[in-house]
C-alpha cells in the first residue's frame, strides 16, 4: 500500500472544509432572519395595541435583531413580554 499517494487532491480536500465553515453561516443567517421576521410581526401587532414599543419603532427593533441575532431578539422579549416588562 502507497501512503503517499492520496485519494484527494488539495482542491477537493479545500471545498470540502469550505462547505463545512460555510453551512454554519448559512444557518446562523436564516436564524438571523428567521427571528427578524418573527420580531417585525410581533412589534407591529404590539404597536397596533398598545401604540408604542420600547425604544424604537417596530423596524429598528426588526432590524437590530437581524443584525444582532438571538440575543438582541432576547433583548426585545425581556422588554415586551417578560414579567420584568409587566412591573
Amino acid at each position: 500500500m502507497d501512503f503517499n499517494s492520496s485519494h484527494f487532491n488539495s482542491d477537493q480536500i479545500m471545498t470540502f472544509g469550505l462547505t463545512w465553515a460555510v453551512l454554519p453561516m448559512i444557518g446562523m443567517f436564516l436564524v438571523h432572519i428567521g427571528f427578524g421576521v418573527a420580531v417585525l410581526h410581533d412589534a407591529n401587532r404590539l404597536q397596533k395595541e398598545h401604540g408604542s414599543l420600547a425604544f424604537v419603532s417596530a423596524w429598528l427593533w426588526s432590524l437590530a435583531v437581524l443584525l444582532g441575532g438571538v440575543f438582541v431578539a432576547l433583548a426585545y422579549w425581556v422588554i415586551h413580554h417578560s414579567a420584568l416588562a409587566k412591573r
